[in-house]
């Protein structure tokens, strides 16, 4: 009897344990707050990094998602600050 108890505890703690939340939404540590120059006027987003090869861009109260198309979320970034005059952080 009483190996059944630990034998169901250990199930139940297994069970506890692989139940753990394994969400991988966007968090804020795949987020980088930006500011470039658009069309002469100066613009701040927060751009985050949605991990299947999209973006969400937020600004100006609205937010938008965007295909990456093939290129990495760093390659966007360095893209960004290097052709589009960008910085982020």
């Amino acid at each position: 009897m009483k190996r059944v108890k630990i034998l169901f505890m250990c199930i139940g703690l297994i069970g506890f344990i692989a139940c753990s939340n394994d969400d991988d939404s966007s968090s804020n540590d795949d987020c980088l707050s930006c500011s470039f120059n658009l069309e002469g006027e100066l613009t701040s987003a927060q751009i985050c990094d949605n991990g299947d090869g999209t973006i969400t861009v937020s600004s100006g109260g609205q937010e938008e998602t965007e295909d990456l198309e093939g290129v990495t979320f760093d390659e966007f970034i360095t893209a960004l600050e290097t052709l589009g005059g960008g910085t982020c952080d």
